[in-house]
């Protein structure tokens, strides 16, 4: 029998600890002198850190929890599974949730529709079949499975980009597995174009120019498949009959400009199922863009990312694998105290000196660590969060072949599941 899978961040609770205790000890390393005045939360790829010398000393802490800032407002972001399974059949979709901190209210944002299609033809096609319970287990090895996974790439203000897997293996057939990418609206819960994101005009110029790369870099390659070798045939095969979409694409910062990254999807079997990348299009900042890259790090000469503060300036140095830092406050003098390590990537900061939260915004941000920090297996979790576009998201796949199947574990195994990405010499709407 199989046992009901609960996720759990307790990995990233003891890297939030150990962040704390490294920030608390290096505090009395360098200066005898007191730190800036600062206080701000520092969001990483799947936790949040409350940074403070409010105090005089130099204070740390740590939650598992991924959060949006809009409208003046926090929200949370977090995941359910939708198990829908039989005996013989696991079936797992995901949902995605934002909270109201202040509230505590949660609203569905994204709900996964492919599991559930492919369970209501389930529950026809086997009327006898009864859904299992909350704790009841089924077989070990389900003849029909399909598992749905949602997965952040950034958030800018209210605009989430996303990732969204689904994987289906069916009695007779061969596995079978697709990824697109999106950019939600988190206000609304509705799914943005390019238009929506940069008004109507400058969206057909960038959509036009990133359809003609694709198709032109496509048809160059076909062309040339017979002098390829046998990887690079394998992914021209995966490319020839891709057809673009014009609302598959992440939002991405490229030196505090907004920029779209078109993906092209993917569905099928092996390679066929794994997104193909185009380079990120850099374009004009908006009235929203302003306001989401406030807290955004702007990278130095010497690659190191700085956000500047009212009265400080917090400093992330990372090392040769630019997948670790150390982080560091200076004074307007650039004398240093130093906080703590990080795993990358960085994403954010949201200040809190300036402006400070109100009394009821502190007391809810309060509430959200205290509730994160007492998350377990049988907590809600808050969703995983991808690294960004371009970066091989194989540390977030199973590496090897699942010898179980753990109800509601996504443990199809997928060929290469890294995306591709298609490089242009030159981009036409540059």
């Amino acid at each position: 029998m199989f046992a009901r899978r609960r996720r759990t961040h307790a990995a990233q609770i003891g890297l939030a600890t150990a962040f704390a205790a490294a920030a608390c000890a290096g505090s009395h390393a360098v200066n005898s002198t007191s730190p800036p005045h600062a206080e701000f939360l520092l969001g990483s790829a799947d936790s949040t850190f409350w940074v403070s010398t409010v105090s005089g000393t130099l204070r740390v802490r740590g939650a598992p929890l991924v959060l949006a800032h809009y409208g003046n407002r926090f929200f949370e972001l977090y995941s359910a599974d939708e198990d829908q399974s039989y005996n013989d059949a696991l079936l797992v979709g995901e949902r995605l949730y934002r909270r109201d901190l202040i509230t505590g209210d949660s609203t569905a944002v994204f709900s996964d529709t492919a599991v559930a299609h492919v369970a209501g033809i389930y529950a026809r096609t086997h009327p006898d079949a009864r859904p299992l319970g909350p704790d009841e287990d089924g077989e070990p090895n389900p003849q029909t499975s399909a598992t749905a996974q949602l997965d952040i790439l950034d958030v800018f203000g209210p605009f989430l980009s996303y990732e969204y897997h689904v994987d289906i293996e069916l009695p007779g057939k061969a596995p079978w597995h697709s990824t697109r990418r999106g950019v939600l609206d988190l206000r609304t819960g509705k799914q943005s174009d390019a238009a929506d994101l940069f008004g109507a005009s400058r969206a057909r110029e960038v959509v036009a120019g990133a359809q003609r790369t694709f198709e032109t870099m496509r048809d160059s390659a076909i062309r040339a498949r017979q002098k390829l070798s046998g990887d690079d045939q394998k992914a021209v095969a995966a490319l020839e009959h891709r057809h673009f979409d014009p609302v598959c694409f992440a939002l991405e910062n490229i030196d505090g400009r907004p920029a779209i990254a078109f993906g092209i999807p993917g569905a099928g079997e092996g390679n066929d199922g794994n997104i193909v990348e185009l380079d990120p299009i850099p374009v004009d900042s908006v009235g929203w863009w302003r306001d989401a890259s406030a807290g955004l790090a702007r990278r130095d000469s010497l690659d190191d990312d700085r956000w500047t503060g009212s009265m400080y300036t917090v400093i992330a140095r990372y090392d040769t694998s630019g997948q670790f830092a150390q982080l560091s406050l200076a004074d307007s003098s650039r004398r240093e105290w130093p906080v703590g390590p990080a795993t990358g990537p960085l994403r954010r900061i949201d200040w809190l000196d300036h402006p400070a939260p109100s009394d009821v915004e502190r007391k809810a941000l309060r509430r959200a660590f205290d509730q994160a920090a007492r998350y377990d297996e049988s907590a809600r979790v808050a969703v995983r969060v991808a690294p960004k576009a371009g970066v091989s998201l194989a540390a977030f796949r199973p590496s090897a072949p699942v010898i179980r199947h753990a109800r509601g574990v996504r443990s199809s195994v997928r060929e290469g599941s890294g995306p591709t990405r298609i490089h242009a010499a030159r981009h036409p709407t540059r």
